[in-house]
C-alpha cells in the first residue's frame, strides 16, 4: 500500500502537468506504461513458467498458468479474489510463484480509467479538482470500511476498494495540503509517517481486519512522508537521496517482480522448508543481480526508445505473449501437465483438490441442516463445529449409520462452535451460533452435542476471536477462545445436553498432498509431528478441557492416539490421510471409522441428561473473572 501512495502521487503529477500544458495524449500515456510495465513483466512470466515445468507439481503449475493468464490480461487480483473466496478452495497462496503480481493488477485498473476521470474534472470542474478526488477518496475508503468485516478477501484484492489509497498520493500531487515551510515540523511529520509505517509492519497480525479503516495509518504514515520531502529538505529525504537507496528505487520494479518467484522457487528446491537466513541471504542477493540485469537490459533500452530492441518492441513482445497465451492455455486443459511427474506423484497432488462430502451443507441455518446416519427415530444428536465438522461428516455418518441414529449437522466453516464469540476470519459467526443456541432450546429432544473445530488457530495468541464480557469489557484472542468454550460447555450442561469434545488433531504448516508428493518426487523427508509435540501446540485448549471432568454430562475425545503413535502417520496405503494442512481427506476420515465408532458411540451411550459436576462451577467463576 506504501508503493500505492507513491505511485498515486508520481502518476498524477505526471498526468495533471501534461493535461495543464495542453500535451496530454492516451496514446502515448499507455505506450509508456507498456515500455515501462511489459517489457520486464513478460521476461519474469517466461522464466518463471519455464522454471515452473520442471519444479511445480500439477496443481501449483496449473495455478501458476492461470495467474500468468489472468496477469496478462491485468486481472490477477480478480483471480485472486475468486480463488480465494471459496473456504473449500485448495490454493495455497504462498506456492504461488506469481501472487505478488496482483498488486500490480490493480494499479494497471486504475490507470485505465483515471486519466479519463483527470480530464473531465480539468474540463468541466477545474477549480474543483481536490475535492472531487477527496470525495472520490472517501466513497472508496468508507466502502472498504463497510465490506471488510464482511468480505476480507474483496476489499484485499479488488481496485474499488484500494484506490483510496492511490487517491491519497492524488490528492498530495494536486497540492491539497499546504507546503511545510518549518523544517521543524517537516521533520516531525516525516519521522511520525515513518513510525506509523513501521508499527503498522510490527503490530497488525492475521487477526487485524485489514485493510479498510486498519490501513489508515501505513497509508497516511506514507503520505507524511511524502508530503514532508516534497514540502523541503528532510533527514528521511537525504537518507532516501543516498546513491544505493536511488538505485533500489531506480531497480524496484523489476525487484519486485523477481522476488517473489525466487522464493517460491527455491522453497520447492529445498522440500517447501522455509529458507534459513543465509538462503534468504542469498536470495536477496539474487532478486538484486536479476532485478539490476532486467532494468538496464529490458526496462531501459525499451523506455529510451533507442538501439535494436526497441524498434523490435512491439512485434517482439506480440509475440511472446501470443506463445505465453497458448502455452498457459494449454496447461490449463491439461491440468498443469501431470504427465511431467509419475503417476503416484500426480495421484498425491490431485488429493489437494478433491470433492468435498457435505461441503453443502455450511452455512445453513439448523432447521435446514442436513441430517447424517439412518433410521426415522427422533432426533437426539446434533453435530456442531467449523470446516472440520465437514471433513468429519463421511465417518461420522458411518457410525450413526452403523447405529441406526440420526443426527443434524451444522457446520459454520471459519466460526469456532462457541455462543457470543464473533471473529475476524468472516462476518455472522456470533450471529451463526447463536441460531444453534436457538435451535436447541426449542428442540429440548437433542439430548446430545458433538463439538469439533480447528481448535489450534482459535487458541493462538493472537487467535481471531472476540467477546464482550457482562463489565462491558472485551476479551480478544486466546482469551476469547478459553472463555467462549468455557461458557458454551456450561450452558450446554445447565440447559441438560450433553457436551461430547473432539479434540484438535494433528495440523501442520503446509498441505500435506503436497508435501507427500514432493517426497514421492524425490524431494526431501518432510517431517512428521509427534504426540508430544500436538500436546504442547494444544496447551492452551486442553488447560480448558482439564477443567471439566469426564463425567454423566461431558465427555472429552482426543484423536490425537488414534493418528501418533508417537509419530504422527500422514498416509495409510499411499493415500493421504488429509486434503491441506490440517482437514482430513476422505480417505483420513474413514481411516477412523473404528476409533469414532467406539469412542462418541460409548459416550452418547452412557452420558446422561443430569447436572454438570462440581468442576464447572469453578469454570464458571474462572469465566466471569476473566471476563
Amino acid at each position: 500500500m506504501f508503493f500505492f501512495v507513491i505511485s498515486g502521487f508520481l502518476i498524477t503529477r505526471i498526468i495533471g502537468r501534461e493535461i495543464e500544458e495542453g500535451r496530454f495524449a492516451f496514446a502515448h500515456f499507455y505506450e509508456r506504461r507498456a515500455r515501462r510495465i511489459f517489457s520486464a513483466l513478460f521476461a519474469v512470466l517466461a522464466v518463471t513458467l519455464a522454471a515452473g515445468y520442471w519444479l511445480l507439481l500439477p496443481s501449483d503449475y496449473l495455478h501458476a498458468l492461470r495467474a500468468a493468464l489472468a496477469t496478462m490480461g491485468f486481472a490477477s487480483n480478480v483471480l485472486l479474489w475468486y480463488q480465494q473466496s471459496s473456504y473449500f478452495d485448495a490454493t495455497e497462496s504462498k506456492l504461488d510463484p506469481l501472487l505478488h503480481i496482483w498488486s500490480l493488477a490493480v494499479e494497471e485498473q486504475f490507470y485505465l480509467l483515471f486519466p479519463i476521470f483527470l480530464l473531465m474534472c480539468h474540463r468541466y470542474w477545474p477549480k474543483r479538482m481536490v475535492w472531487i478526488v477527496l470525495f472520490c477518496a472517501l466513497v472508496s475508503l468508507a466502502g472498504a470500511a463497510m465490506v471488510v468485516t464482511g468480505n476480507r478477501t474483496a476489499v484485499y484484492f479488488l481496485s474499488p476498494f484500494r484506490a483510496w489509497e492511490l487517491l491519497a498520493g492524488s490528492l498530495l500531487a494536486y497540492g491539497a495540503l499546504p507546503a511545510i515551510r518549518s523544517r521543524l515540523l517537516r521533520e516531525a511529520l516525516s519521522a511520525g509517517g515513518l513510525t506509523a509505517i513501521l508499527l503498522a509492519c510490527w503490530l497488525y497480525r492475521d487477526a487485524t481486519v485489514f485493510p479498510g479503516l486498519a490501513a489508515l495509518a501505513p497509508v497516511l504514515g506514507a503520505a507524511a512522508v511524502i508530503h514532508a520531502g516534497s514540502s523541503g529538505a528532510t533527514l528521511a529525504g537525504r537518507l532516501l537521496q543516498w546513491r544505493p537507496v536511488v538505485y533500489v528505487g531506480l531497480i524496484s520494479y523489476s525487484l519486485y517482480l523477481w522476488h517473489w518467484p525466487l522464493i517460491v522457487l527455491a522453497q520447492y528446491s529445498t522440500g517447501m522448508e522455509p529458507p534459513a537466513p543465509f538462503q534468504a541471504v542469498l536470495l536477496m542477493a539474487a532478486s538484486l543481480l536479476l532485478a539490476s540485469a532486467s532494468y538496464h537490459f529490458i526496462e531501459q533500452p525499451l523506455r529510451r526508445g533507442a538501439g535494436w530492441l526497441p524498434r523490435r518492441a512491439l512485434p517482439s513482445g506480440a509475440a511472446l505473449a501470443l506463445v505465453l497465451f497458448l502455452f498457459c492455455g494449454a496447461g490449463v486443459a491439461m491440468g498443469g501437465f501431470p504427465g511431467r511427474f509419475a503417476p503416484a506423484v500426480s495421484a498425491l497432488d490431485k488429493a489437494r483438490s478433491p470433492v468435498i462430502p457435505f461441503a453443502e451443507c455450511g452455512d445453513l441455518a439448523p432447521q435446514a441442516a442436513c441430517l447424517l446416519g439412518a433410521g426415522t427415530g427422533e432426533l437426539q444428536m446434533l453435530l456442531w463445529g467449523d470446516s472440520h465438522l465437514v471433513s468429519y461428516a463421511p465417518v461420522l455418518h458411518e457410525v450413526l449409520r452403523r447405529r441406526g441414529a440420526r443426527a443434524v449437522l451444522v457446520p459454520y466453516p471459519g466460526c469456532a462452535p462457541v455462543f457470543d464469540a464473533s471473529s475476524s476470519i468472516r462476518a455472522g459467526c456470533r450471529e451463526a451460533q447463536a441460531k444453534v443456541k436457538a435451535y436447541l432450546v426449542a428442540h429440548p429432544e437433542i439430548s446430545t452435542v458433538v463439538i469439533t473445530a480447528y481448535w489450534r488457530t482459535y487458541f493462538r495468541a493472537d487467535g481471531p476471536l472476540q467477546m464482550v464480557g457482562s463489565a462491558g469489557k472485551s476479551v480478544h484472542g486466546q482469551a476469547a477462545a478459553r472463555a467462549g468454550l468455557r461458557a458454551t460447555l456450561q450452558w450446554l450442561g445447565l440447559n441438560q445436553r450433553a457436551a461430547i469434545l473432539v479434540g484438535p488433531l494433528p495440523a501442520y504448516a503446509m498441505s500435506i498432498p503436497a508435501a507427500l508428493a514432493l517426497e514421492a518426487a524425490g524431494g526431501q523427508k518432510f517431517a512428521r509431528s509427534s504426540a508430544s509435540q500436538e500436546r504442547l501446540a494444544n496447551a492452551p485448549f486442553m488447560a480448558v478441557v482439564d477443567e471439566f471432568e469426564s463425567g454423566e454430562r461431558f465427555r472429552f475425545v482426543d484423536p490425537v492416539p488414534w493418528l501418533c503413535t508417537p509419530q504422527c502417520e500422514l498416509i495409510r496405503d499411499g493415500v493421504s490421510l488429509y486434503r491441506d494442512a490440517h482437514h482430513l481427506s476422505v480417505a483420513g476420515a474413514m481411516a477412523l471409522t473404528d476409533e469414532l465408532h467406539q469412542a462418541v458411540g460409548m459416550a452418547a451411550g452412557t452420558l446422561q441428561a443430569a447436572a454438570l459436576p462440581s468442576s464447572v462451577e469453578a469454570a464458571e467463576t474462572s469465566f466471569k473473572e476473566e471476563r
